[in-house]
């Protein structure tokens, strides 16, 4: 198991080969001992969740069969037993009472969920943040499942030292976006950093780092 300031030189080593810029004093992490990884079926439910609100975020902004879509959607949450498991912000999408910004905001939510499907095994790796995830893998994988017992029977979580290494290395990620939008900059490296910013949200989850377990006011503080 690394200690945090292991897996923070770790980072800092991939962040010289990609050219992204960094400060040695930005601090360290959570160590494995200190965080509450969240269980698999826990990580599933707001998954899956974030995956249905998105799709059905994605139908208010095109104008599309939009009370067809908020049925069929609401359908598919009872359908993986996880309504009660909405938060505030995605029940304002079913119930008709967010803005169109909150459909943009829900939309970009498919970076926040994407780890969160790598967290479970859905996904083979977490690449280099510089461009969108794949967002028909990303519905496939829910979309393929009939019932959340179907879906549990793919997961395989993975150890917390692997979800610290790529919470660790986004923290830096976002510190170098942050940075060089102070400076009125574009982002280093190719990184996307809206891409970054929600990444660095789902992976903040995950190891409950601000310890307020609420999905909707996860904290990304550089």
């Amino acid at each position: 198991m690394k200690s945090a300031e292991e897996r923070k030189q770790q980072s800092i080593a991939l962040l010289k080969e990609q050219g992204v810029p960094y400060i040695e004093h930005l601090p360290v992490i959570e160590n494995a001992d200190e965080v509450r990884l969240r269980s698999a079926e826990e990580i599933a439910r707001r998954a899956i969740c974030c995956l249905i609100t998105i799709q059905l975020a994605c139908d208010l902004q095109n104008q599309q069969d939009v009370e067809d879509s908020r049925l069929f959607m609401t359908g598919l949450l009872d359908r993986f037993g996880v309504r009660l498991f909405l938060t505030e912000k995605e029940k304002a999408i079913f119930d008709g009472t967010a803005t169109e910004q909150d459909w943009v905001n829900m939309v970009w939510k498919y970076e926040a969920y994407w780890p969160l499907i790598w967290a479970l095994g859905l996904v083979d790796s977490l690449t280099f943040p510089d461009q969108i995830c794949d967002c028909q893998k990303a519905i496939e994988v829910v979309s393929t499942k009939a019932t959340f017992d179907e879906f549990m029977k793919d997961v395989q979580l993975r150890p917390i030292d692997d979800i610290l290494d790529e919470a660790d290395l986004i923290f830096r990620y976002d510190w170098a976006c942050v940075d060089a939008r102070i400076k009125g900059e574009p982002a280093p490296a190719g990184l996307n950093s809206e891409v970054v910013y929600e990444r660095h949200w789902g992976l903040n989850w995950l190891i409950d780092a601000d310890g307020q377990n609420d999905w909707d006011h996860v904290s990304c503080n550089t």
